[in-house]
């Protein structure tokens, strides 16, 4: 296929442009190196097999003024791209969960703004390297109540749909971001993506907030479930899940773009957590259990 073999040629001159411009230890991280060799077979012509798997790397920026900081820029690259954008997002120790959040939004916006078709991952280090003192130059604000620490009278349960959820960077923040604010539920990776949380009302309207903020082909909110707690009544008393992780059943290409899961299964599971009904408002059919 030459549109993916001309894509990958790209990506791989991208990333060899960033390994002589980050030459230290630790400067350039790659996720999988196997998957660049297998990339780099694919685009030589050792193989026709088209590589499963992204190529993932995190750069790590350190700045300097206003104080010292490290920024992990994680990165990874959708087969088109950059006929498509990549996915990145930042980490940092140094700034809050809040201005953390700002700082990936508006990151996205300027990506939204540059041409399709051009390799943006220096033009994205670039803006974080201009933009960076910025986010740690601002005066820390005052503690604010946290949706943790508000005892919440409403039990929710929240069902969120994605067009696909694959990106490692997202299914981490998904479970880091659960065990923050104290909901349990799970994901569904590939495509489509299903999320649910449950907990207390504000706590999964602060999850759903921060998902939403992330760069989504589309996501919404499907469904949600709102309970009065009783007085004495506990919101655990009204979990259907125990923790929050990932789930995974019979995924076909698990290690590609755009696998599916055994939907059969997945309606099982909903069974089993009496969630059954649910199956139809996520995707418009009844749901049908592959057990015989």
């Amino acid at each position: 296929m030459a549109d993916l073999t001309s894509a990958l040629e790209l990506q791989l001159s991208e990333i060899e442009l960033l390994g002589s411009m980050f030459p230290g230890q630790g400067e350039l991280v790659l996720d999988h190196p196997a998957t660049l060799a297998d990339v780099r077979q694919y685009v030589d012509g050792q193989t026709d097999a088209a590589p499963a798997a992204r190529l993932e790397f995190t750069v790590n920026l350190k700045v300097q003024e206003p104080q010292q900081a490290q920024f992990s820029i994680q990165c990874s690259f959708p087969h088109d791209y950059p006929e498509t954008l990549p996915d990145i997002s930042i980490w940092t120790a140094s700034i809050t969960r809040q201005r953390q959040t700002q700082l990936n939004l508006e990151l996205s916006q300027y990506l939204q703004s540059l041409p399709r078709g051009e390799l943006c991952v220096n033009s994205a280090l670039e803006w974080v390297q201009d933009n960076a003192a910025r986010f740690l130059d601002q005066a820390s604000p005052a503690k604010q109540t946290s949706p943790v620490d508000t005892p919440s009278r409403t039990f929710a349960r929240y069902w969120i749909y994605s067009h696909h959820i694959q990106s490692k960077f997202k299914r981490r923040d998904l479970n880091e971001w659960a065990g923050k604010l104290g909901v349990t539920g799970f994901y569904l990776p590939g495509k489509p993506g299903i999320i649910c949380v449950e907990g207390g009302k504000e706590r999964c309207e602060e999850y759903w907030k921060w998902v939403r903020e992330l760069n989504w082909k589309k996501i919404s909110l499907r469904h949600h479930e709102e309970t009065e707690l009783a007085d004495g009544q506990a919101v655990d008393s009204l979990r259907k899940f125990q923790g929050f992780g990932e789930k995974v059943f019979g995924a076909h290409n698990f290690h590609g773009r755009n696998f599916h899961m055994d939907l059969g299964e997945f309606y099982q599971f909903l069974k089993e957590h009496h969630c059954e009904a649910i199956y139809a408002i996520l995707f418009g059919i009844e749901g049908k259990s592959t057990e015989s």
